[in-house]
């Protein structure tokens, strides 16, 4: 009796939510088949090109890979494994019972508690995501610090995963909006507490594709949120970040130049620090954001072209800047403010709203040139099936950009 097993990409389950293709097993035994969504991670788009499909691996030596195929490994040595101890008794167990043994489904009373599973998705998941920058991984460990303080409190640690509802996720929305004078807890404005359950979603996201509960408890549960009016760069001001003398603060000199690069180019700091010689052609970049997992493309001004020049050879693992830690990035902002006498804090995310004025300012209107500059989703715009941006298109705006900011900079 021929039994095997087979890893695939399943294309017809993409995600909606983050375009994710999942991986599946699929086992064979009996002439009959049996396949199942795999607890691991789900690959992009731009990942695809990685894998083998007479191997069922990945053919990539980047971390992220080597730790599928080393799962891989494992399941298919269990897999045999399998097959030797049940040799006089296996016509009598089915496809279904060899995938639930190699996904660890056969614990039906087992119970599994709401607060130990979501620190056992985060180790296994969101820490192992080659995808999430360190910081959004430390995020989510504050969010689920979060929610792991609320259960508690609220006598909720040994609440099974199926018992928690909307009730519940309503009342985690009330607590992070509440202080607590005996413990110290500070209440949460609504973007913070936003930011806090988007975290949290997820995981239980994850539960309804794997038909483990029926709805999300979070869909739909949002805090109002209060508008903050944040400062915006200026243009003289950014004319006083470039002018200002820091020949004798090298330090602060290549923060500078970092902040100058996600002004002129428009992407989020973890994007352009990542970015390697590779990635760029005659020119051009084009790479899938971090954030989002959207496509952004455009040609490198002249402006851009000197910072890459200054740091060329001078960084390791081919990368085209160099890397700080984003917190440092933002500490040191804060001096280069002071010393440029802007009176407001100054962020990465100042330099990317910045590039967006300055998109406008240099008369670039089509709309989908902007999002293909700023890496903003096309699919919801009728016009992504009629219009073409194409490389000359990507010039012109490169070359109303060039001018621009000379302009800016006399």
């Amino acid at each position: 009796m021929s039994s095997s097993i087979k890893f695939i990409i399943n294309k017809s389950k993409k995600s909606k939510r983050d375009n994710r293709y999942p991986i599946y097993l699929r086992v064979f035994q009996n002439f009959k088949k049996s396949e199942g969504s795999m607890d691991l991670t789900r690959v992009n788009e731009s990942d695809l090109k990685y894998w083998i499909e007479a191997t069922q691996r990945f053919d990539s030596k980047q971390k992220k890979f080597e730790a599928y195929n080393l799962l891989f490994n494992e399941i298919e040595n269990e897999f045999h494994h399998f097959l030797r101890e049940h040799r006089n008794d296996i016509n009598k167990i089915s496809a279904k019972d060899i995938r639930d043994h190699l996904l660890n489904r056969n614990k039906p009373n087992e119970e599994v508690y709401l607060h130990d599973a979501i620190w056992d998705w985060y180790n296994t998941e969101v820490l192992n995501d080659g995808d999430k920058t360190l910081g959004t991984k430390k995020n989510y460990k504050k969010s689920l610090n979060h929610f792991s303080n609320f259960l508690k409190r609220a006598k909720l640690k040994n609440l099974r995963i199926e018992d928690f509802k909307r009730f519940h996720a309503n009342k985690f929305m009330t607590y992070l909006k509440q202080s607590d004078n005996k413990t110290g807890k500070i209440a949460l404005k609504g973007q913070s507490v936003n930011s806090v359950i988007k975290n949290i979603k997820p995981y239980f996201s994850k539960l309804q594709q794997d038909e483990a509960i029926l709805s999300n408890p979070f869909h739909g549960i949002r805090a109002t949120e209060k508008k903050i009016h944040k400062p915006r760069l200026s243009n003289e001001d950014f004319k006083r970040i470039v002018e200002l003398d820091l020949s004798n603060d090298l330090k602060l000199d290549v923060y500078r130049d970092l902040f100058l690069f996600l002004c002129f180019t428009g992407l989020s700091y973890c994007d352009a620090t990542n970015l390697r010689y590779e990635d760029v052609k005659n020119g051009k970049f084009q790479l899938y954001r971090k954030k989002s997992n959207v496509s952004t493309r455009q040609f490198f001004i002249r402006q851009s072209w000197k910072i890459i020049l200054k740091y060329e050879g001078l960084t390791p693992e081919s990368r085209i800047l160099p890397k700080r830690s984003l917190d440092k990035l933002n500490l040191n902002l804060k001096l280069i403010a002071v010393k440029a006498g802007i009176s407001y804090n100054l962020t990465s995310y100042s330099a990317r709203r910045f590039f967006r004025q300055s998109i406008h300012q240099s008369g670039i209107r089509e709309a989908l040139v902007v999002k293909t500059l700023m890496g903003h989703t096309r699919s919801n715009d009728m016009d992504h099936h009629y219009f073409l941006v194409d490389d000359n298109i990507l010039i012109k705006a490169k070359k109303k950009l060039q001018k621009h900011y000379k302009k800016l900079l006399k």
